[in-house]
C-alpha cells in the first residue's frame, strides 16, 4: 500500500510541475506536433540551445542555435523577443527543461518544448538541415 501511495504522490508532482509550465503558456509537444506547427505558423522561432558542434552536425532547418553552456547564455536568451511563439530544444530534453525558468524569467511565454529534443526529431525520421 505505501509503494502505491508513494507512486501516486509522484506522478501528482509530475502532473502539478507540468501544469506550472501550462499556466505560463508552456506545452509538451511530439516531434509530429512540431513538424506540424511549423508548417502551420513558420514564422514560429525553434530554438536549438545544443552547442554548436551538435547543432552543425544536424539540426531542425531555420533553427536559431544559442548554446547553453556558453556563457553568454543567459544574456542571449534575455535578448529574445517576448512577443514571439519558441520551439525550445536540446539534445534530448535536459538542457531545454532546466531553461524553461530562465525563459520565463525573462517574460517568455509562449514556448512549445521538444519532447525528446533533436534525439526525438531524428528518430521520428523528420527532415535534417545541415546548412
Amino acid at each position: 500500500m505505501l509503494a502505491v501511495l508513494s507512486t501516486v504522490l509522484i506522478a501528482m508532482t509530475f502532473v502539478q510541475a507540468d501544469d506550472s509550465y501550462k499556466e505560463f503558456g508552456y506545452r509538451m509537444i511530439t516531434p509530429l506536433e512540431t513538424e506540424a506547427l511549423l508548417k502551420q505558423q513558420p514564422d514560429v522561432v525553434v530554438l536549438d540551445i545544443r552547442t554548436p558542434g551538435e547543432f552543425n552536425a544536424g539540426h531542425i532547418a531555420g533553427a536559431v542555435n544559442i548554446d547553453y553552456y556558453a556563457d553568454d547564455y543567459e544574456a542571449r536568451i534575455a535578448a529574445l523577443d517576448p512577443t514571439k511563439t519558441y520551439i525550445l530544444h536540446c539534445k534530448s530534453g535536459g538542457r531545454s527543461d532546466r531553461s524553461l525558468p530562465l525563459m520565463r524569467a525573462n517574460n517568455i511565454t509562449d514556448v512549445h518544448h521538444l519532447e525528446a529534443g533533436f534525439d526525438g526529431w531524428k528518430s521520428a525520421g523528420l527532415p535534417i538541415s545541415r546548412l
